[in-house]
């Protein structure tokens, strides 16, 4: 009896490995992803689509999103928005006038997707999705606390290349899905694309909000 409750500890033991090792592997495709980010200039284009559970209404964006460290250039058909690590120039088009602030943290992780990644992956459990992917590696991020506003993020990342391929972030209320198309990474952009330049835009009127 004892030898056999052992083999039954040792099994399961071996099972809690084996799920431990896929864990830490989870970890390593985000974690190579945001070094990447972090390390490389990326440019891509996207589709932003906004699911609302309550009036099972859809809404969707298109654009160009531009990557350095920290800085960021976001192009849509209606508006635009520069942040060059402290200041934050938003563009809107159709009013002829541009915003200017200095955003915290939390309000850049939720313009920048790598940003999203970085703040919520030290509050969330990470593992590979049971769904299952030839091309891409798919990982969940769970949140540790229920409290949080998102109940899981996923994560499709492409296998050959390490290049991101969609997010896609669920909520309580329904769900927020990027997909990304024409990845380039290691690019050389120069900084000035991540400022405001007024005398690109004649007539433009400047809120200064900082």
């Amino acid at each position: 009896m004892k030898r056999l409750k052992i083999s039954i500890f040792l099994s399961l033991l071996s099972i809690f490995c084996i799920f431990s090792q896929k864990n830490i592997a989870a970890e390593q495709v985000i974690n190579n992803l945001i070094a990447n980010a972090n390390n490389n200039v990326i440019k891509t284009e996207f589709i932003l689509s906004v699911i609302d559970k309550k009036t099972v209404n859809s809404q969707s964006n298109s654009g160009v999103f531009i990557i350095k460290g920290t800085k960021f250039m976001l192009e849509m058909d209606d508006n635009k928005v520069w942040f060059d690590g402290k200041t934050q120039w938003a563009l809107m088009l159709q009013n002829n006038e541009v915003s200017i602030t200095e955003p915290t943290v939390a309000e850049i992780a939720e313009i920048n997707p790598m940003a999203i990644l970085s703040g919520f992956k030290a509050k969330s459990n990470l593992k590979f999705s049971k769904l299952k992917s030839v091309k891409n590696h798919i990982v969940e991020l769970t949140p540790k606390q229920k409290a949080n506003d998102f109940t899981k993020i996923e994560v499709q990342i492409e296998k050959n290349t390490g290049n991101l391929k969609s997010m896609k972030l669920f909520t309580k209320n329904g769900s927020t899905l990027l997909t990304l198309n024409n990845y380039k990474s290691g690019l050389k952009i120069p900084d000035d694309t991540f400022t405001f330049n007024k005398l690109k835009y004649k007539g433009i009127t400047i809120n200064d909000l900082r």
